[in-house]
């Protein structure tokens, strides 16, 4: 492999380092930095997560702070997830059904849900989550036996159903600043297309308060019913507020967002509570020796990621004409395809996964789909960005990237080696390279695990909020 290093094709997954055993950025996990380990005191707290490894990460991060804090964690994940903890260093519980047994009742395959959920989070909602809600919250609830608090993520709803049901606080951790749903400071995502995306007067405020009190009631419409039934059998009084943002009756002290003021600054319409934090950092390590020779040996490549759960959802022509792409740029291409087969050539490295923290710095420019761990990966390389969003949050993501000047973006289903070249090139031409440097560097010196993990620790420690 050193003396071919140009030609290599494709990493094995174990070839790819451990979290847990290499070490971070500068030598250190970036979670860990400056943290010494405490004696274990204070009630327990419970997180929960659901979702791709950008809903996890963050999670995960908080855990590790917290024990640093000496604050013991329970973390109830999905299977497949609790191996990442493992991988991590942590300890998790399993809750609820794996994936592959997810798939089998309902007859579909991950990526088939992964679409359905990006397209419209609301049927995968109501037929997959909500039905399983009243044996998830029967699995939390040893774990709650003796906490101080639960948080997890809104989508997570056997979160706040367990914490209300044991008497406990529930804190929301709001991931993507889309979530906030504020009318001052919309959406960019399909269905908030109607809003006003600056409104500056009177009108184009009350107008963009109407249509997010019209989604609002949508999502009322569609989940408070079966929300409901399930509340009943778990012998909870009905909910009557808005399922996925509002956690219902329990007890709510605050909420955390999970990002930087910087990419997206708190409105003044903001949910009652929220305290915005930063980018929780991932503790990932350095590259394979394999992966930083072959970036050694040749100019900066165009690195290409769909994320964790969207690598087979640009179509069947995505990686091809992301190649292509490269090639129009004079550039070699690093695809981080997870498990979707791509092409070969000496030019391309093509690896499952790859640490973004070491590797994205060392990119010409990044192709990405907008999910909220890559965007704020991608924030600190202080590196170029063509984001092409598949669905969900991610064009709201993409907007608020473009926004800062670090991006351009271009819907997948559009998304051709000639277009994106003419695009991105243009982005290239006019960057700033030394502003997004500085954008990068300074969301990189926060520490939105620490701070999480400080507000948490204060609960479950003193019951202040």
């Amino acid at each position: 492999l050193t003396e071919n290093a140009p030609n290599i094709r494709t990493l094995r997954p174990r070839d790819l380092p451990n979290p847990t055993q290499v070490s971070g950025r500068n030598g250190l996990s970036p979670v860990a930095m400056d943290i010494p380990r405490k004696k274990a005191s204070g009630q327990p707290v419970v997180l929960t997560a659901l979702g791709s490894l950008g809903d996890v990460y963050p999670v995960l991060s908080i855990a590790k702070v917290l024990d640093r804090f000496g604050i013991q964690t329970r973390l109830a994940l999905t299977p497949e997830d609790c191996e990442v903890a493992r991988r991590w260093g942590l300890l998790a519980t399993p809750v609820g059904p794996s994936q592959a047994t997810v798939m089998e009742r309902l007859g579909r395959s991950r990526d088939d849900l992964t679409a359905a959920v990006l397209r419209d989070a609301s049927k995968p909602v109501n037929d997959v989550l909500i039905p399983m809600l009243s044996d998830l919250v029967a699995e939390l609830e040893p774990l709650t036996d003796g906490a101080g608090c639960v948080a997890g993520p809104t989508f997570a709803l056997h979160g706040a159903l367990a914490a209300e049901k044991a008497g406990l606080p529930f804190v929301p951790l709001i991931l993507q600043p889309m979530m906030m749903f504020s009318s001052l400071d919309p959406p960019r995502a399909r269905r908030f297309q109607a809003m006003a995306p600056h409104p500056t007067n009177a009108i184009t405020r009350t107008w963009n308060r109407a249509v997010m009190g019209l989604a609002q009631g949508l999502l009322r419409r569609r989940h408070l019913g079966p929300l409901n039934t399930i509340r009943t059998e778990l012998g909870l009084s009905p909910h009557h507020g808005t399922p996925l943002l509002d956690p219902g009756p329990a007890e709510v002290p605050l909420r955390l967002g999970l990002w930087s003021e910087r990419f997206s600054p708190k409105p003044a319409d903001a949910p009652a509570g929220l305290e915005i934090v930063g980018f929780p950092p991932p503790p990932e390590g350095d590259l394979p020796y394999e992966v930083q020779t072959w970036l050694d040996a040749g100019p900066a490549p165009l690195v290409v990621t769909l994320g964790s759960v969207a690598q087979a959802l640009g179509g069947r022509a995505f990686w091809s004409e992301a190649i292509a792409l490269a090639r129009r740029m004079g550039l070699r291409a690093v695809l981080l395809h997870g498990q979707t087969p791509v092409p070969e050539g000496d030019d391309i490295l093509a690896l499952p996964y790859a640490p973004h923290g070491p590797l994205f710095p060392q990119a010409a420019a990044i192709v990405h789909h907008g999910g909220i761990g890559t965007t704020a990966e991608a924030i600190r390389s202080g590196r170029p960005q063509l984001v092409v969003p598949v669905g969900g949050d991610q064009p709201d993501n993409a907007a608020r990237l473009k926004r800062l000047g670090l991006a351009v973006t271009l819907p997948i289903t559009r998304f051709r080696a000639a277009h994106a070249h003419k695009i991105l090139t243009g982005l290239l031409d006019r960057f700033d390279y030394a502003a997004a440097a500085t954008v990068g560097a300074q969301i990189a010196e926060e520490e939105g695990a620490t701070q999480a993990a400080a507000r948490l620790k204060q609960i479950a420690m003193q019951g202040q909020f």
